[in-house]
C-alpha cells in the first residue's frame, strides 16, 4: 500500500515514469557507505565532485559518499520509480518546491531532529530557505545551497544613454526613469522580465508592493495591490516598449549577452558567462518597491529518503556541508550565496560577486513554497494570466480575478 501510495502521489504532482534502479547503502567492510543523488551537472559539479571527494577522506566517522549526477529531469524520473519501491538513495537534493509531493507520499521523511539538535544551525540559516524547508509544521529537508537575484545592467548602455554607470537604480521610479531614457537614446531594450522557463522575476515587483500569490493557504493573487502592480509593469514593458513582453529565461538570457537588454534580474550563475563574453556589467540590489526592497531567492535543499537505512551518517554530512567552512569553499567555487548569514564578507572577497548576493539574503523571498502542486498553479493560473495581460492586453483586474479562482480550485 505504501509504495502505490508513493507512486500515486509522485505522479499526480506531474512526476513522470523513469527507469527503475536500486541505490541502497551498501556494506563496505568497517565503512558506512551512503548514497546521494543530485542535479548539479552545470558549471557546479566540479565543485560539488571535489567536496564530496574531501569529505570522504577527511571525516572521522568512517563514512563514504556514494553521490550519483544526473540531469534534473533524470533525477525525477528515477526517484518517482525508485523511492515507491523502497529502492531510492539515502539522501537526495532538489528543490524545496517539490518537497511537499515527497513529503506527502511519505517518500521522504522528517529531519527535524537535525534542526532541533544542532546538526543545523536554525538561527543562521536564511529565513526565506529555512521556511521553504518546512512541510506541514515540520522540517523536511535541510539546506544545501542559496541564491538571490540581483538587477544586472549594461554599463556600456548607461552610457550611450546618458547614465552614470556606477549609478545603478535603487527605487522603482529610478528603474523606470532609467530605461526609458535608454529606450528614447539608444536602440536597446531598457528593462524586462523573464516570465516562462525561468527562475521567478515578476514576484520580485509583487512582492515590493506588498503583494503575493498565496497567504495562509488562501489565494491573494487579484489583490488591489498586485493589480496595481501588474498595470504598472505591464504598460511599461508592453506599451511603453522597455523590452519583449514575454520571454522565456533563456531568451533573456541571450537578450542581455547580446548586448541588447540593459537591465534585468538573474542569479549569481550568470557572472562567469558575461564575464567571458567580454560585458562591461554590475550588479545590483532590486530596486525598492513602494512597500520594500525585496528579491527572489532560489535554492536546493538535502532530504533523507523513508528507505534510508543511515540516518546518523547523513546528518553527518548534513552538518558538515552546512558548516562555515564548508558554505565559504562552495561559494568561492560556485558563485553561490552561502547557506549562512553568519559568514564574514572578508572570507568571501575573492569573489565581489558573493558578496553582493549575499546582502539581500535575510531580504528575500521564495516563489510558491510548501506546496504539493506548484506546477500546476504556476502553469495553469499565474502564467497565463501573466500571458493574456501582457500579449492581448486584458482587463487586469477580471485576468486576475479569473485566475485566482483557479488557484483556489488547486489548492483545495
Amino acid at each position: 500500500m505504501k509504495a502505490k501510495r508513493i507512486m500515486a502521489l509522485l505522479l499526480g504532482a506531474g512526476m513522470v515514469m523513469g527507469v527503475s534502479a536500486a541505490a541502497g547503502a551498501e556494506d563496505a567492510g568497517e565503512k558506512t557507505v551512503i548514497t546521494f543523488w543530485n542535479g548539479f551537472t552545470g558549471s557546479d559539479q566540479e565543485t560539488l565532485e571535489a567536496l564530496v571527494q574531501e569529505y570522504n577522506e577527511t571525516n572521522d566517522a568512517n563514512i563514504e559518499i556514494d553521490m550519483s549526477i544526473m540531469p534534473w529531469d533524470s533525477l525525477y524520473q528515477k526517484l518517482s520509480t525508485t523511492l515507491a519501491v523502497g529502492e531510492g538513495p539515502d539522501f537526495v537534493a532538489m528543490a524545496p518546491e517539490r518537497m511537499g509531493a515527497y513529503a506527502e507520499a511519505g517518500a521522504y521523511v522528517s529531519v527535524n531532529d537535525a534542526w532541533t539538535e544542532g546538526y543545523i544551525e536554525e538561527d543562521v540559516v536564511p529565513e526565506a530557505l529555512r521556511s521553504s524547508l518546512v512541510y506541514n509544521g515540520e522540517y523536511y529537508g535541510v539546506p544545501m545551497d542559496y541564491a538571490t537575484l540581483l538587477l544586472y545592467y549594461n554599463k556600456t548602455i548607461f552610457e550611450e544613454a546618458g547614465l552614470d554607470p556606477e549609478a545603478p537604480p535603487t527605487t522603482w521610479d529610478e528603474l523606470e526613469a532609467y530605461a526609458q531614457q535608454i529606450v528614447d537614446n539608444t536602440d536597446k531594450y531598457g528593462f524586462t522580465m523573464a516570465l516562462k522557463e525561468t527562475t521567478p522575476m515578476w514576484c520580485i515587483m509583487l512582492w515590493g508592493n506588498g503583494g503575493d500569490f498565496i497567504e495562509d493557504g488562501t489565494a491573494v493573487f487579484n489583490s488591489a495591490q498586485n493589480v496595481e502592480t501588474i498595470t504598472r509593469w505591464a504598460e511599461n514593458i508592453r506599451d511603453k516598449e522597455f523590452g519583449p513582453a514575454v520571454l522565456t529565461g533563456g531568451e533573456i538570457d541571450k537578450l542581455f549577452e547580446s548586448q541588447k537588454l540593459a537591465m534585468y534580474f538573474c542569479g549569481p550563475w550568470a557572472t562567469n558567462g558575461f564575464e567571458a563574453a567580454g560585458i562591461d556589467f554590475g550588479v545590483a540590489q532590486a530596486p525598492e518597491g513602494p512597500v520594500m526592497q525585496v528579491t527572489q531567492g532560489n535554492g536546493v535543499g538535502m532530504y533523507l529518503t523513508s528507505s534510508s537505512e543511515q540516518k546518523e551518517a547523513v546528518y553527518n554530512f548534513f552538518q558538515w556541508w552546512n558548516s562555515a567552512e564548508t558554505q565559504i569553499k562552495w561559494c568561492l567555487g560556485t558563485g553561490f550565496a552561502p547557506t549562512r548569514t553568519d559568514i564574514d564578507e572578508e572570507a568571501l572577497s575573492e569573489n565581489p560577486y558573493i558578496i553582493e548576493f549575499s546582502k539581500p539574503l535575510d531580504a528575500s523571498k521564495m516563489y510558491l513554497q510548501n506546496l504539493t502542486n506548484f506546477a500546476e498553479i504556476d502553469n495553469q493560473a499565474i502564467t497565463p494570466a501573466f500571458e493574456k495581460i501582457l500579449l492581448e492586453n486584458a482587463d487586469v483586474q477580471e485576468t486576475l480575478d479569473e485566475a485566482n479562482a483557479a488557484i483556489e480550485m488547486l489548492l483545495n
